[in-house]
């Protein structure tokens, strides 16, 4: 540490995490799953066709869609691991022969950017730590939440972009008030 500087932590994030699943009647059960480890879910979005790639399709089958939950509590930043983690294990209890029924993604809103978690390595993602892997994907500049050549494209959608943007409203709307923080 150098002498005379005083580290801080950062202001904390909403955590939002994505539920991708062929059975969107099981995406909507898992949401009482994610409250019991992460409190009350404060904004969701609709059912997100998730038609841009055939990915998840041999493991999870065909039709599928995703919400996209943003959660009251804010996160300490550095959560976002322990986050993946349990989400990794929820997708395991959910699985069916060792087939994911749903793929859950964390990740967290600041007001300068989007995070994902992430198991997979590529240049772009930083390592956490404990095989967890951060994808920047949504940068705020001139006003809005913008994508990046990476991003996801229902992640670059302007509709969840304007879910962001709300999210993001109601964190500064939190800190004005003080009470923005883990």
């Amino acid at each position: 540490m150098k002498p005379g500087v005083k580290y801080h932590e950062p202001e904390p994030g909403a955590l939002l995490i994505s539920v991708l699943s062929g059975e969107k009647e099981l995406a909507q059960a898992l949401a009482g799953s994610l409250e019991a480890e992460f409190g009350p879910i404060d904004l969701s979005s609709f059912w997100i066709s998730f038609s841009h790639s055939q990915y998840y399709s041999r493991e999870m089958g065909e039709n599928l869609g995703r919400y996209i939950f943003f959660f009251a509590k804010p996160l300490a930043r550095t959560g976002l691991v322990s986050a993946k983690l349990i989400c990794d294990r929820l997708e395991a209890e959910y699985a069916i022969a060792g087939g994911r029924r749903v793929n859950l993604d964390p990740g967290y809103l600041a007001l300068e950017h989007l995070i994902l978690a992430s198991t997979k390595a590529v240049p772009h993602r930083p390592y956490l730590g404990r095989g967890i892997y951060a994808d920047l994907t949504l940068v705020y500049e001139c006003g809005q939440y913008i994508p990046l050549r990476w991003s996801y494209p229902d992640y670059s959608s302007d509709y969840v972009r304007a879910l962001c943007g709300e999210v993001r409203n109601k964190i500064l709307r939190l800190r004005k008030q003080g009470v923005w923080r883990v």
